[in-house]
């Protein structure tokens, strides 16, 4: 008589810290006991704490591109609680199913997903399981959950098509799908959605990585956290009474703020408790997902982009039209330019201070014995503070258009004495920096054969220099078609605008001209792939082989909040400081 085996097997999987694209450098050693923290503290006590289920796996994904420590601390703790499953490839929607399905054979499949920082509810599991009912495939939700903040404040959160779906499906001769076929979001583009009502079954922890770092629900009293969950994360227990009201008060203030900034954070919540209100429900498969929200968000995106243009017209015409203020703010400009060797370095502030990366690339390029000349954009209605600077560096003031190729043809237009200089850098404020010595980065510019050198290139939309360092070398920016395109530099309708007409058209120029560029780091010797960004996928790999600064964006934008904490550990761990006048810029 043959085994009989039950009518489903159940996996938990959790994508650790393998990467999301080919040629990304792992993770951080940091970054990575960072996240175990979480991991320890929150996810792995709360699904080692699951009662009433049956059995389950599961399956842990980790870059094996990690320490040997690393490593042996992840699998003294997967003892007995689950599988890891190492390997160096990116993470693709499928990559959970090749593991699932070797481990698989009963009829039917649910696969579970739940983040690494994240908890579930004592009861998860087994609820899950429960709403197994030989569908041929259907995704399961609770749409009820928890937020804890970094100050362990407690919030309520209900999430349509959540971060924590099941996905039920009878296995075939294929693969299967598992529960990561889909974006969470869009999961009833692939098949029916259950969304069903329960009490609080999960709870998102918020951090400087987590991709949800906005609370974006009511404050509510912790006491859910002991009643529900078995977890070692600390939160603040005992706020009641008085304390609690005015938290509650202070948290409604936030999210109406919040919701008159943004109108489809406010549409998504009123939808998420609709349809919480109506109680288990199935929502139909339909291709795409659409959701009111959608809707809402796609005409906040294109209304702010209206507005954004519109502001951008009435601040153009502003700087043109009104009496400007271009003049020497602080420094001596005799004093750059007797030097052979220059750096200029277009920055904008909106506010009356210059942006402190600015002037520490400053004071460190005035330390290598290079002149340094900031071109300062501002409006004409905004005031620009002067500020004590080091010998070799002056800060001038021009009118606020035009954006970075507007500052650098202002310097080469009202300094012609620059074009023929052996060496102009051209750099902007988008670097944050300097983070090590700039020797290894001069070394390779003026090592190079070429007449126009940048750190990086790359091949999209079409092959060209990135923007936010151009050195040029030899007099070079006296060559005609060079002279030609900086004194074309006109404002442009939006900043995609300015990348065709003046990156990309900057190595147009210098192709057509057959003028000799080089790159400082390449792809092949980083060991990544072509279609790397290097400045932002690659930035450690670059920190590494000597380029001294990252990108300002992998610390402010919203995309790249994986990687934040790791970038800001590396800056202030190795940012040069900012010295007073006349000080030079230490460097490690």
């Amino acid at each position: 008589m043959g085994t009989q085996h039950p009518p489903f097997d159940h996996f938990l999987l959790t994508r650790f810290s393998a990467v999301l694209y080919p040629g990304v450098a792992p993770a951080d050693e940091d970054w990575l006991y960072y996240r175990l923290g979480f991991f320890v503290d929150a996810c792995l006590p709360s699904v080692l704490s699951q009662r009433g289920t049956a059995p389950f796996e599961w399956l842990v994904l980790l870059d094996d591109r990690c320490s040997d420590t690393f490593r042996s601390d992840v699998e003294n703790l997967a003892d007995g609680a689950f599988t890891p499953v190492w390997t160096h490839q990116p993470f693709q929607r499928d990559t959970f199913a090749e593991p699932v399905a070797s481990r698989s054979r009963a009829p039917y499949l649910i696969t579970t997903r739940i983040d690494s920082d994240d908890a579930m509810a004592v009861g998860f599991m087994a609820a899950v399981q429960g709403q197994f009912a030989d569908q041929e495939r259907m995704f399961v939700n609770f749409p009820r959950g928890i937020q804890i903040d970094r100050s362990g404040a407690v919030y309520r959160s209900d999430i349509l098509s959540s971060p924590f779906l099941s996905l039920v499906e009878r296995r075939g001769d294929g693969p299967p799908l598992t529960v990561y076929a889909a974006k969470h979001a869009r999961a009833r583009g692939t098949a029916p959605l259950r969304e069903v009502r329960a009490p609080v079954m999960w709870a998102q922890v918020l951090h400087g990585t987590n991709l949800s770092n906005i609370p974006n629900g009511v404050r509510i009293h912790p006491r859910v956290v002991a009643e529900r969950f078995r977890m070692d994360l600390r939160y603040d227990a005992h706020v009641a009474g008085s304390r609690l009201l005015r938290a509650k008060a202070a948290q409604a203030g936030r999210l109406a703020r919040l919701w008159a900034a943004h109108p489809g954070e406010l549409t998504k919540w009123a939808e998420a408790t609709v349809w919480t209100m109506r109680g288990t429900h199935e929502r139909a498969q339909v291709a795409g997902a659409p959701t009111l929200t959608d809707r809402v968000q796609e005409w906040e995106t294109s209304t702010r982009a209206r507005l954004r243009r519109a502001r951008w017209q009435v601040t153009a015409g502003a700087n043109q039209l009104l009496p400007g203020r271009e003049r020497v703010v602080s420094g001596d400009v005799s004093q750059v330019l007797e030097r052979t060797r220059v750096v200029v370095i277009a920055e904008w502030s909106p506010g009356s201070r210059l942006r402190e990366d600015a002037l520490s690339a400053a004071g460190a390029y005035a330390a290598a014995g290079l002149g340094v000349l900031v071109v300062a954009a501002r409006d004409p209605w905004s005031r620009l503070r002067p500020v004590a600077l080091p010998e070799g560096v002056a800060v001038v003031r021009r009118p606020n258009v035009a954006y970075d190729f507007g500052s650098w043809a202002y310097a080469l237009d009202a300094w012609p004495v620059l074009r023929a200089k052996d060496l102009v850098i051209l750099t902007n404020d988008s670097l944050v920096g300097p983070l090590g010595p700039l020797d290894e980065l001069m070394r390779r510019i003026e090592g190079s054969t070429a007449q126009v050198w940048g750190p990086t290139l790359t091949s999209h939309p079409v092959e060209h220099l990135h923007s936010f360092m151009i050195a040029f070398r030899h007099g070079i920016l006296e060559h005609p078609a060079l002279r030609q395109f900086f004194a074309s530099v006109r404002p442009q309708d939006s900043k995609r605008g300015v990348i065709t007409a003046y990156e990309i058209g900057l190595t147009h120029t210098v192709d057509a001209a057959a003028i000799r560029r080089g790159t400082g780091w390449t792809h092949d010797e980083l060991g990544l792939s072509r279609s790397t960004v290097l400045p932002l996928e690659g930035w450690k790999r670059l920190l590494e082989a000597g380029f001294p600064f990252v990108k300002r964006v992998l610390l402010t934008g919203p995309q790249f909040a994986p990687a934040r904490t790791e970038v800001a550990l590396v800056v202030a761990d190795r940012k040069v400081p900012l010295r007073g006048a006349g000080a030079t810029v230490d460097q490690h």
